[in-house]
């Protein structure tokens, strides 16, 4: 997906807010919340200092009253209240309200009482005052008592509880406010919101006598109010110019040159996505903010022209791999062209099957396999593993290839000879000191002799006689490129119709899990041998999907190359020669019953001439050469009119007429009837005719079964 496109489709999926929208909304946010912690703060202050004010004037007031008042009469119209108050019931007292209860006091008011209060009155009034009282505190039952008060709303005698633990009632020096501070009280109820003040006049261990004084504040707060609304005013004005200001340098100074530069990303990218030529966005914005803005475009300017030159070096790179790539889809075409691929490659040479494959690590690689006829009776079978990979390999895999096949088509036919002229041929021009891995081998087709040759190559596999393949470990001789004047052994193996051969390249058994675990030569056999009757072809692809079921996901560091060979008889293609053993019983049973299969034999009559055969070839097997072996050969011909099968079996060891055998007795029982002899009685009874002749050396015996 181009980046262009991938840029659009991130920003479909979330809502955009644009950069110049959040600074001016961060800039109010953060004026809105400064400003109201001002005010907040300037208001507390303000209302502080008022309501301080109106205090101070309140406890002025009541000290001047206590002058007034003089103490020794406030003592008296304490002593005289008290008097009474401390005498009277808890339920007496609860009648404060009453009239009753103003009666009770009426002895301790005189005149003079009287006049302090007039005087009271108009202390107050003069003053602005709501009220001004003489009052006791009594300590036991927390009450304070009026004595007497300027407006004469309440009654001598009059109480109220005092609530909390109100510092202004201790004693002196008791967690007492008096020596330091002005001793007030703030309080609304149904009177009004009052700033009262206290003067002590005297006091003993049971009450205090204080003169009060009580300030209505309701015109502190409303002066409060009105600075609340001018600073608020004064504040808001000053708060939207820095606001204005600040956010006009913000968007000047950060917010155009981000926005400068985001355009001019999204121009890139739209350059970039419609193949336009490239062009220098960021060079051309020419921001001085003389900042780490300025700083930013600057290198932006200078990755947008690494990038240029980037994405230029990338498309000629890009072109070059192209190229190569292409020249190596060629080279691959030329290597796998210069192999065998045609299968079956004789059809007309029916003594033999072959077929081969190689699948290279790479494009193209080191391994390499090749058969060809050096004339009508011989094969000769090549498989080659170059050190390396790659086009150094395949050049060098091609030389040895060519030198390989010219020396054998020369008339050279011994493989160590061949090897060797091949080794000192490649050293001498050999710059890189590459080496090469060979099995060379030529089979005799119509005899089955292979002679071979190994260069430092992998044993190959052998199967005989109808058994499972079996690792051979033939001599080696030294890698060819490795030293001058090497010498590589011929050795011999005779194979018999039926036999197998099998020649492979390291990436077989060195092919590697996930877990770094060889794919082995155990598992390689048993895969072969799974397969054991399966085509040539079938064999190696079952070979090569075992060693992919085992390799997983782990990548192929290795050419993997195969080569399976079968050897089906020299000569006449109805007739087998193969050694006289016992273990070769199963192949000349496996030979005959392929010509029964062609002529549609009938399972009854193929299970009598497998019988037969057992017990015919047995015999030979058994008595022929004994102690020794030798060659015995089995021919199958077919007759017409009626459809019959004839077996001869033919061998050349001491003369012996199985038919001159007796009959055995059959209605005996086993231990009454002499050993021997059974055998050639069934084989005489399921066929339909059995003769034998000895003629130039050879026991000749035929069979015949109509079918």
């Amino acid at each position: 997906m181009p980046f262009g496109s991938l840029f659009n489709k991130n920003r479909k999926n979330r809502k955009q807010v644009s950069l110049s929208t959040k600074m001016f909304n961060t800039i109010l946010m953060f004026s809105l919340v400064l400003s109201t912690a001002a005010i907040i703060f300037g208001f507390r202050l303000y209302s502080n200092a008022v309501i301080s004010q109106y205090a101070k004037v309140a406890y002025n007031i009541s000290k001047t009253a206590s002058i007034v008042l003089k103490e020794e009469n406030a003592i008296h119209y304490h002593d005289e209240v008290y008097k009474i108050y401390k005498y009277l019931t808890n339920e007496e007292l609860e009648r404060k309200d009453s009239p009753e209860y103003r009666l009770l006091y009426a002895d301790a008011i005189d005149n003079k009482m009287v006049d302090m209060q007039i005087i009271l009155g108009k202390i107050a009034q003069e003053n602005g005052l709501m009220k001004i009282s003489l009052v006791t505190y009594d300590r036991g039952s927390r009450r304070l008592i009026n004595i007497y008060s300027s407006d004469r709303t309440e009654a001598t005698g009059y109480w109220y509880k005092v609530e909390g633990n109100n510092t202004i009632f201790h004693r002196a020096g008791e967690n007492s406010i008096f020596d330091s501070d002005i001793p007030y009280m703030l309080e609304k109820d149904e009177k009004g919101y009052l700033c009262t003040s206290y003067t002590r006049v005297a006091e003993d261990d049971d009450t205090i006598t204080m003169v009060s004084t009580e300030i209505d504040m309701y015109q502190a707060d409303d002066a409060a109010i009105n600075f609340l609304f001018q600073f608020l005013g004064l504040l808001m004005a000053l708060t939207l110019i820095v606001f204005f200001f600040i956010d006009r340098r913000m968007k000047k100074d950060v917010v155009k040159p981000i926005l400068d530069m985001n355009q001019a990303a999204r121009n890139y990218i739209a350059d970039k996505d419609d193949g336009l030529p490239d062009e220098y966005h960021f060079q051309a914005l020419n921001i001085t903010t003389n900042d780490e803005i300025e700083s930013l475009s600057r290198i932006f300017a200078e990755m947008e022209k690494e990038i240029g030159q980037y994405v230029e070096n990338m498309t000629k790179a890009t072109a070059e791999r192209e190229r190569i790539n292409s020249e190596l889809n060629v080279a691959a075409q030329i290597q796998r062209g210069t192999l065998p691929s045609v299968f079956p490659p004789y059809p007309d040479k029916p003594e033999f099957d072959i077929y081969a494959s190689v699948e290279p690590a790479k494009e193209v690689g080191g391994d390499f396999y090749d058969f060809f006829l050096v004339d009508d009776d011989h094969l000769a079978m090549v498989v080659a593993d170059v050190s390396g990979k790659g086009i150094p390999a395949a050049l060098f895999m091609m030389a040895c290839k060519i030198l390989i096949s010219n020396l054998a088509s020369v008339g050279i036919t011994d493989p160590g000879t061949i090897l060797s002229m091949v080794n000192n041929r490649i050293i001498e021009d050999n710059p890189l000191d590459m080496f090469i891995t060979v099995w060379l081998g030529i089979l005799d087709i119509k005899t089955g002799k292979l002679i071979a040759a190994n260069g430092g190559h992998e044993y190959p596999c052998l199967r005989t006689g109808g058994k499972n393949y079996e690792i051979l470990k033939d001599r080696h001789g030294l890698v060819l490129g490795g030293m001058s004047d090497a010498q590589y052994y011929t050795y011999e193996i005779q194979l018999n119709p039926g036999d197998s051969l099998f020649v492979y390249s390291d990436g077989v058994p060195e092919s590697t899990n996930t877990e770094k675990e060889l794919f082995g030569l155990d598992r390689m056999l048993d895969s072969l041998n799974r397969n054991i009757n399966l085509p040539l072809d079938q064999l190696l692809s079952g070979l090569k999907k075992d060693i992919d079921d085992f390799v997983g996901e782990a990548p192929q560091f290795d050419d993997i190359t195969m080569l399976a060979l079968r050897y089906n008889g020299g000569g006449n293609m109805n007739e087998l020669t193969v050694e006289a053993i016992i273990d070769n019983v199963p192949a000349v049973t496996r030979f005959v019953d392929e010509k029964l299969e062609a002529l549609d034999c009938p399972l009854r009559a193929q299970t009598q001439i497998d019988v037969a055969i057992d017990e015919l070839f047995s015999n030979i097997a058994k008595y022929a050469y004994h102690p020794d072996t030798g060659p015995a050969t089995v021919r199958v011909e077919v007759e017409k009119d009626p459809m019959a099968v004839i077996i001869t079996f033919i061998d050349n060891g001491i003369p012996y007429d199985p038919l001159s055998a007796e009959v055995p007795d059959v209605t005996l029982n086993a231990e009454q009837r002499q050993i021997g002899g059974l055998g050639i009685y069934l084989v005489r009874k399921t066929m339909d005719e059995i003769t034998y002749e000895y003629k130039d050396g050879q026991n000749i015996l035929r069979i015949k079964k109509e079918i």
